[in-house]
Formats: C-alpha cells, structure tokens, sequence
C-alpha cells in the first residue's frame, strides 16, 4: 500500500481542489473521471488545469462493474479515497465507504457531501443560502466550494500524519456554518454585528479614483485613522453609525493611492478594493492554491 496515494472519486471544484492542494503537499493522487471527463473541463479550461496538475487521471464509467473492478484495484494500492458523491449514489454505484473498505480494509475514506440531514442536490449558493452567507445576490466567491476542498484536504493530510483510518464525512452546509462561526458568537453576545459595514471602523469608503477597505478593529488603529484624517473629533465615534458619514465626506476628497501611503505611514489596516480582473493578476496560479503559505513548492515546478 502507498502510504500518501489518494484516490479521488471527485468532479467539480471542492474535491478536486482538494486533492489538488494535497498533490502540492506530496501526495500521489489519482482522479477518477466519467468517460467525458469532469464536467468543470467544459466550464473553465483554466480551472480544470489549476485544479488537476499534478494529477494521475484514469476514466473509469463506475457504472459497469468492469470498470469498478479496476476502481478496486486502485484502492487496494492506496491510504485514502476523497470522494464527493451523494450518498445514495454512492451507494448505488457500489463505491461507498463500506464497499471499498473490503477491498482495502485500511482505507480512510473521506466523503465530501451537502447537507448534514439529508441528500439533496447543492451548490455553493444553496449552503450559502442557509448559513446567512448571502444578502442581496449570490456570493463572490464560492466561498463554501473553496472551505469544503480545504477542510478535505486537511483531514486526509492529517489523518494520513496520524495513522487515521475508516469513514470522515465532510458537509458543505456545515462548512458554511463554520464561515459564519464569528458572526454567529457575536450576535448571541451582542445581538449585534459589528463586522458587517454599518460602523465607521470596517466597512469601505469611496475615494478619489477608487474604493478602500478600512479594518480598524483595534481601537489603537481607529484612533491612528482618525488622526490620519485630522479628524481626532472622531476616536470615541467608533460605535456611531452615524459617523460613517462623518468619514465618508473626508476619504471621497482624497486619491486612493495617498490615502494608502498615509495607511502604511500610520500603521493602519487600510487597503485597496480591486475588482476582480484587477485581483486575479496579482498572483500566479499556484501562488493562489497555496494560499500564501511559504516553504512549499509545487512538485511539478
């Protein structure tokens, strides 16, 4: 048995990035696809590529048994299976934990599913849905997809570190929970929500050129904003909703671009707000997938 071979029954994006991340990590993964491939190749090319670099891919159609059986075979081989499969369709398709622990009674088999009470079809918007993650449109990003394929990759890294085996479920509607755990503890001691934009100190403001996002959580950096603006008259107007108006009239009369420099002088947390064409040129792919996280370097470069 390969003790870091992972076998991904896993289309789309959550499972593949996944197994992705675990392919950057080291791990020998192989991935399952239908006899057309993973339907997110026809959606973005591009993703397809990012996600599956590094990748061993094998088409198997899991409906004909001659096709399982060789499924089987890889399994034997491996420490883990990712799966992200409906439970009732991997159980009828024969390829659910308990079918592949008899060809591999060692195995950890990680399921990413959608709900946590029922089997359901889902997508990021759904979960997102029900976890308060959504006000007015759907969310950019798929937030959920990117937490569950995190969470997943996780498990199996440190599962595998721990000699861990059997059957570890994954929800994506409980993952989106877990996004909102912040939020949900603030309300139940507050019953309010200081992060979402209605308090002068995080929430974002128009300026000369462009927009900045302002995260003076700390009231050491609220203060330095205020005394950024020469508007001192502010400090103890952190809680005023009605100050956000205050500083809207001084941020709308100056350049994005000196408001940043005076950030960096102040030591405050002020940034850009780029769109996104302006974000995705910033990093290379892999620089992206691996989150910022230095001292890894991808086993294909």
């Amino acid at each position: 048995m390969e003790e870091r071979r992972v076998i991904e029954l896993a289309w789309h994006y959550p499972g593949p990035l996944a197994g992705r991340l675990l392919a950057t990590w080291g791990f020998d993964v192989v991935k399952v696809e239908p006899p057309g491939g993973d339907p997110v190749k026809r959606l973005s090319p591009t993703l397809y590529q990012w996600l599956n670099e590094g990748k061993a891919v094998v088409y198997l159609d899991l409906r004909q048994e001659e096709d399982r059986e060789r499924l089987f075979d890889l399994v034997k081989g491996a420490r883990a299976v990712l799966s992200s499969f409906r439970r009732t369709t991997a159980k009828r398709l024969g390829i659910s934990y308990e079918a592949l622990k008899d060809a591999n009674p060692n195995i950890l088999y990680v399921a990413i599913v959608g709900y946590l009470k029922k089997d359901s079809p889902g997508h990021d918007i759904n979960f997102a849905g029900l976890a308060g993650l959504i006000r007015d449109a759907p969310p950019i990003p798929q937030s959920v997809d990117v937490a569950t394929g995190l969470l997943a990759a996780f498990i199996i890294a440190a599962a595998v570190a721990a000699g861990r085996r059997g059957y570890v479920e994954v929800s994506m509607e409980g993952v989106a929970y877990l996004l909102n755990l912040l939020n949900f503890a603030l309300l139940k001691d507050t019953g309010d929500l200081p992060l979402s934009g209605k308090y002068p100190f995080y929430t974002t403001y128009e300026c000369a050129g462009g927009r900045v996002a302002l995260g003076a959580v700390e009231e050491k950096f609220w203060r330095r904003f205020c005394e950024m603006l020469g508007r001192e008259d502010l400090i103890n107007r952190m809680y005023d909703v009605s100050a956000v108006n205050e500083v809207k009239k001084e941020v709308i009369k100056r350049r994005c671009d000196d408001l940043i420099a005076l950030a960096e002088k102040y030591d405050v947390p002020l940034t850009p707000v780029r769109d996104i064409s302006e974000a995705g040129a910033v990093l290379p792919a892999i620089d992206i997938l691996l989150g910022g996280v230095k001292g890894l370097r991808d086993r294909d470069s």
